[in-house]
C-alpha cells in the first residue's frame, strides 16, 4: 500500500501544479484522501501508545540531538547533520551519526564509516549515509532502523559524547535532548494534509515537540509566507522558555555553493565558472526545482533538466542517455547525493560535476547554544 500511495501522491502533485485542475486531478483526490485518513489514524494511535506508556521511550547514556522535519521530501536534513557534526568535532567532542539508511540494503545495523575507513558503499548504506561518511571522514556513521538499538551499539563501540540522528524527529522510541526541526519556507507545509494527500508526516501539532526551528530561507520569507497558526505555535513555545523570546527558538539557514567537483578525477573548480555555461541539471532528489534554481542563481544557463525520483538507483542505460543528452552542452551538474552513486560508473567521457554546498546559519550563536556547543 505504501508504494501505491507514494505513486498516487506523485500523480496528484504533478497534476495540481497546473492552473487548471481536470478529471485526473479529481480522480486522484479520493484515493489519496482515503490513504491519508488511514495513515493519520496509524500515526495518531502510535503517538497515543507512547503517551500512555504502552510503548516506551528509551534514553541513551550520552547527549542525543535529532535533525528532522514534519514533511516528506528534502528540507536540508543531511547537510545540517554534517554541519552540526563538524561543529562538535571542532569543539573536541566525539560524535557519531545515526541514520535509518533509507533505500540501502542493510536491515539490522551497518557501520558505514568507523571514523577511519568507509566500510559500506551507497548501495548497502543508502546514498545519504554514504555521503555523510565521505564528507566527514573522521566521524563514525551507522545505519539501522531502530535508532535505540543502533545507539547502544554506537556507545559500546565508539563511546561518543554526542549522537546525531539524521531524520529522527518521528523516531520517538529514542529520547532526544534536543529536537531541531527544519522547515523549507518555499514549500511550507504544502496543502496542510497528511501524506499521501499532502506532505505532512504527522499532524501539525507535532511541532510542539521541537526544541529549535530552522527555516530554510531568509527571514523576510518567513514573515511573508509563514502561516498564522505556525507563528502562534512558535510564540507559544517561546513563552515557555526561560527568556520568553521568539528568537531563542527560531533561526534561518541557506546553502552556500563554493565549488563544483569533477566526478572522474575529483578536480575542483570555483562556482564562478558556471556563469553563462550551458548546463544540464541532473538530480534524483526530493526537490529538483530547488537544485535547478540554485544553478540558475549561480549564473548557469540550464538548457535541460533531468529530474529523477528521490534516491534514484542509476543504471548503465541511464549513463548512456545522459551522455547523449550532454552532447552540445558545457557541463552536466548533479548533486553530491547523486554523485556518490554515479561515481561507480564509467563516466570519464562525461563533463559531469557535482555542486558542493555548505550550510550558512543566520544567528548561529543562538543555534550553537541550543545545540549545546556553548
Amino acid at each position: 500500500m505504501g508504494r501505491l500511495a507514494k505513486r498516487l501522491n506523485q500523480i496528484y502533485n504533478k497534476l495540481s501544479q497546473g492552473d487548471e485542475k481536470g478529471f485526473l486531478y479529481y480522480s486522484a483526490f479520493l484515493p489519496l484522501y482515503f490513504f491519508s485518513l488511514l495513515y493519520g489514524i496509524g500515526v495518531r494511535v502510535r503517538f497515543f501508545l507512547y503517551l500512555i506508556g504502552l510503548f516506551k521511550t528509551r534514553k541513551l547514556d550520552c547527549k542525543v540531538i535529532s535533525i528532522g522535519n514534519i514533511t516528506v521530501g528534502g528540507s536540508g536534513k543531511t547537510p545540517m547533520a554534517i554541519f552540526l557534526a563538524e561543529k562538535f568535532r571542532e569543539k573536541g567532542k566525539k560524535v557519531v551519526i545515526l541514520s535509518r539508511g533509507y533505500n540501502g540494503k542493510i536491515k539490522d545495523i551497518g557501520v558505514v564509516s568507523d571514523g577511519e575507513n568507509i566500510l559500506l558503499g551507497p548501495e548497502d548504506a543508502g546514498d545519504e549515509p554514504y555521503l555523510m561518511a565521505a564528507k566527514l571522514k573522521t566521524i563514525p556513521v551507522i545505519v539501522g532502523r531502530d535508532r535505540y538499538t543502533t545507539g547502544l551499539y554506537a556507545i559500546e563501540r565508539f563511546k561518543p559524547d554526542v549522537i546525531i540522528l539524521d531524520d529522527g524527529f518521528q523516531h520517538i522510541r529514542l529520547y532526544r535532548d534536543v529536537d531541531i526541526v527544519l522547515i523549507d519556507l518555499r514549500k511550507g507545509f504544502g496543502n496542510g494534509h497528511l501524506f499521501p494527500l499532502g506532505t505532512l508526516r504527522e499532524p501539525f501539532s507535532g511541532l510542539k515537540r521541537g526544541t529549535f526551528f530552522l527555516m530554510k530561507g531568509i527571514r523576510p520569507l518567513f514573515e511573508k509566507n509563514a502561516s498564522q497558526l505556525f507563528i502562534s505555535l512558535i510564540k507559544g513555545l517561546a513563552k515557555a522558555r526561560p527568556n520568553g523570546a521568539i528568537e531563542h527558538c527560531l533561526g534561518y539557514f541557506t546553502y552556500e555553493s563554493k565549488n563544483i567537483c569533477n566526478l572522474f578525477d575529483n578536480d575542483r573548480l570555483d562556482v564562478s565558472i558556471l556563469k553563462n555555461k550551458r548546463v544540464i541539471a541532473l538530480s534524483g532528489i526530493a526537490d529538483p526545482k530547488s537544485f535547478k534554481h540554485t544553478l540558475e542563481g549561480l549564473g548557469a544557463s540550464v538548457i535541460k533538466e533531468i529530474a529523477l525520483p528521490d534516491h534514484y538507483a542509476y543504471t548503465h542505460k541511464d549513463i548512456q542517455i545522459i551522455a547523449r543528452e550532454a552532447e552540445g552542452v558545457d557541463m552536466v551538474i548533479t548533486t553530491m547525493k547523486d554523485a556518490v552513486k554515479l561515481k561507480s560508473f564509467s563516466i570519464e567521457h562525461l563533463p559531469i560535476y557535482a555542486l558542493d554546498i555548505e550550510v550558512e546559519i543566520e544567528g548561529v550563536e543562538i543555534f550553537e547554544k541550543v545545540a549545546g556547543l556553548h
